[in-house]
C-alpha cells in the first residue's frame, strides 16, 4: 500500500469505529486523510473497496507457507488481533453483506490462503465439489464463529487464538487431509 491508500484506509477505519459503514461518505473520508476526492479515486473505487483491500492477503512466498497449519493459524491470529483491536468498525462493517461486503471480502481472502495452503503441498488436488463446498463451509462458518466471539465474548477468544493449533478439531477431515504437519 502506498501512503496515500494508508492514510484513507486507516481514517475509514478510525470513522468506522464511531458510525456504520452506510453512514462515512467519501467525503468524510478524505477530509479525515487529508487527500482530495481525486486522489481517493485513483486508489478506490468506492469506500467499500477500501475494506475490500484491507482485508486482502498479501503474495505468500515460499519461506510464508511453511508448514500448513501453522500458515493458516498465523493467519487468522493476524485476523484475529485487527479484528479485536477493532470492534466497533467490526460491529460497524459486520451487517453489511451487500456488494462489495468487507465480511464477503475477508471470506474470499481466507478461503484464497486455505487453497493456497492446500496448492502448495498438494498440486495434484482436484476442486471437486465436496472440496470447494466443505472449503467455503469451513471458511464461512469460521469467520461468523470468530466475530460472534470478538463481538461478544473476547477473552474467549484471546484464549481460543493463543492455544497451539487451534484449527485441528474444527477443519472438516475432507480438507484436513491435505494439511497435516
Amino acid at each position: 500500500m502506498t501512503e496515500i491508500e494508508r492514510r484513507i484506509s486507516s481514517s475509514f477505519i478510525k470513522l468506522l469505529d464511531k458510525e456504520p459503514i452506510d453512514q462515512v461518505t467519501v467525503t468524510e473520508i478524505c477530509r479525515v486523510a487529508g487527500v482530495s476526492k481525486r486522489s481517493f479515486y485513483n486508489y478506490f473505487c468506492d469506500k467499500y473497496d477500501v475494506i475490500i483491500k484491507i482485508q486482502a492477503i498479501p503474495e505468500l512466498g515460499e519461506e510464508d507457507v511453511d508448514l500448513y497449519l501453522n500458515t493458516l493459524e498465523n493467519y487468522f491470529r493476524k485476523r484475529y488481533k485487527w479484528l479485536l483491536e477493532h470492534r466497533n468498525t467490526v460491529r460497524n462493517i459486520s451487517f453489511y453483506l451487500g456488494q462489495n461486503s468487507s465480511i464477503i471480502a475477508f471470506k474470499d481472502s481466507m478461503t484464497e490462503l486455505l487453497w493456497k495452503v492446500i496448492g502448495r503441498y498438494h498440486p495434484e488436488v482436484e476442486r471437486t465439489p465436496d472440496l470447494v463446498f466443505a472449503v467455503n463451509s469451513f471458511v464461512y462458518g469460521f469467520l461468523v464463529s470468530t466475530i460472534n466471539i470478538v463481538l461478544n465474548d473476547p477473552d474467549y477468544c484471546e484464549e481460543f487464538f493463543l492455544r497451539e493449533h487451534f484449527l485441528e478439531g474444527f477443519i472438516p477431515p475432507i480438507i484436513s487431509q491435505y494439511l497435516h504437519y
